[in-house]
């Protein structure tokens, strides 16, 4: 994402050392030449006659009066302030060494990563909290000139990494509900064609070979072929599904499944909820029913990771209405812009859970913000 900055970063830096040079060069004090002092010069008197001896002392008076003693002191606080110039001038050079980071730089920074995260679908609220964050970390700082460009990047890095939330395991908490020996229950919501179901199976895959089983729930009822669709999982995956006819109350199926599990000690259920459209509120609606009906331990929201600020909007609305606990993103293999992913977990301030990368039931990947941020080119 951020190869294009690293060069303008690059090239910012360089013209600020060049500013900071020329600036030194212009401090530095010219060289001026000191007239020398005015020596008294003594020479052998000669012997004159009494008659001339008045003559003399009046000579040697007037060159004593060359030389006053304000001309002495004035000559004296130029050597000083010469000296302190000097002092000056090295303070200076040495401060070739340090850079301050102004606003007016700063800005111009940002400029261009404003752009390089917007065309990269990063939402603008996130840019605008990504530069608050910037802005109180940059500037006024003061650090080794050479050391800027690095600082800077490393700055960016922790921003990114402060504004993502690292994601607890998932199996570890189904592992400690298994000790008690109740089912864990997961909902998954998203709307239609984001990878929903085919994210239930890979999740369904890592469970079972984590030695988890599981039993699935098809309470999309609405959509055409969904139940034949998870159906086809379930079979391969060798799972069991609990189904109901088409136009069923989606709550019941839910319960049902768990109810199974209970009977049958099935440590995990995954509920494959419809693909309900986010500007649908009466649809959403019967999301909150399935919620209160199943009591979920862990509402994950789906969403294709190439979908930029339409995944984002989907998720803040499902966020607003069930309160998901995370999400899984789909399609993160094909997706080279990255900014969903920040987005969509600033956006619902819950992780990342997993991400899809392909099309096989192994291409799950739990969510590793380090390794995001360092894919990212910074």
């Amino acid at each position: 994402m951020f190869g294009k900055l690293k060069e303008k970063l690059k090239g910012w830096i360089t013209k600020s050392k060049e500013n900071i040079q020329e600036k030194v060069e212009e401090a530095k004090p010219k060289e001026t030449k000191v007239p020398p002092k005015k020596t008294k010069i003594i020479e052998e008197e000669p012997k004159l006659k009494p008659e001339e001896q008045g003559t003399a002392i009046k000579i040697e008076s007037e060159i004593e009066e060359e030389i006053p003693q304000e001309e002495i002191d004035k000559e004296l606080e130029e050597e000083i302030k010469q000296a302190k110039d000097k002092s000056s001038v090295f303070k200076k050079i040495k401060s070739r060494f340090a850079y301050k980071i102004k606003e007016k730089e700063f800005e111009e920074i940002f400029d261009d990563l404003e752009m390089v995260l917007l065309e990269n679908n990063v939402a603008l609220e996130v840019v605008e909290d990504i530069k608050k964050i910037l802005s109180e970390r940059l500037i006024g700082k003061e650090m080794r000139q050479k050391e800027l460009e690095e600082y800077i990047k490393q700055e960016l890095k922790e921003t990114l990494n402060e504004i993502l939330i690292e994601p607890d395991n998932p199996l570890e908490a189904i592992k400690i509900k298994k000790s008690e020996n109740e089912p864990f229950v997961i909902l998954f919501f998203g709307i239609n064609g984001t990878g929903k179901t085919t994210s239930i199976a890979k999740f369904t895959n890592l469970l079972k070979k984590n030695n988890l089983s599981v039993v699935l729930a098809a309470a999309d009822t609405f959509r055409a072929a969904s139940i034949e669709q998870i159906q086809i999982h379930a079979d391969k995956l060798k799972v069991p599904l609990i189904k109901h006819d088409y136009g069923a109350d989606p709550s019941a199926v839910g319960f049902d499944a768990i109810k199974y599990a209970e009977k049958h000690k099935t440590d995990v259920v995954l509920i494959d909820t419809a693909g309900r459209m986010h500007t649908k509120t009466n649809l959403l609606a019967e999301m909150e029913k399935i919620c209160r009906v199943t009591n979920p331990d862990l509402k994950i929201f789906v969403a294709e990771s190439i979908a930029g600020n339409d995944a984002t909007e989907q998720a803040k609305t499902f966020n607003e209405i069930i309160e998901i606990d995370g999400s899984i993103l789909s399609k993160a293999d094909i997706d080279e812009k990255g900014g969903t992913i920040l987005s969509v977990s600033h956006a619902t301030q819950k992780p990342i859970f997993y991400l899809g990368t392909g099309q096989n039931y192994e291409d799950l990947e739990i969510f590793n913000k380090q390794k995001y941020i360092k894919d990212l080119g910074l």
